[in-house]
């Protein structure tokens, strides 16, 4: 589950980044600071999505961030981020975003339960909507909850 990985100094709510490649780098920031990645993840994250496109851009109006774990990971982490603007990664399918996560993943396994939770909340439109529209941690934190919970009985 996301709650049980991302901590409330990973939130970051209603954040105005002039670009993609900002938002990427602003999401990627807590986990940044706080030696879960490298400065070197960082910019792996934004030279892939100039290399391969938007792939990143997983769902309406929600991007995943992330690079290979060689790349400069050194324990797993997760960081999130709702932007006051949506912005354009490049994806017409998917396009804007609106609500971005930051995966710092060791290996190839141990980041599949936060994949999964992920899934459920961008299968739904009113899930995103719902994150998006928190304007506080302890209501972002509560939502989250509440959907993660419906997650579980469907």
């Amino acid at each position: 589950m996301i709650r049980d990985v991302i901590q409330d100094s990973h939130i970051l709510l209603n954040m105005s980044p002039k670009d993609w490649q900002e938002s990427i780098r602003l999401v990627a920031q807590p986990l940044l600071k706080e030696k879960y990645i490298t400065q070197n993840y960082i910019e792996a994250m934004v030279n892939a999505v100039k290399q391969y496109g938007a792939y990143i851009v997983v769902g309406k109006g929600v991007a995943l961030a992330h690079a290979r774990p060689e790349e400069g990971v050194q324990k797993l982490g997760l960081s999130v981020m709702t932007l006051k603007d949506p912005i354009a990664f490049g994806n017409q399918e998917n396009d804007p975003v609106k609500l971005i996560f930051c995966l710092a993943a060791i290996d190839s396994k141990a980041h599949l339960d936060i994949m999964r939770s992920i899934v459920h909340i961008i299968n739904e439109n009113w899930k995103i909507n719902e994150i998006v529209a928190q304007k506080n941690l302890m209501d972002f934190k509560k939502t989250l909850e509440k959907i993660e919970e419906n997650s579980k009985n469907d």
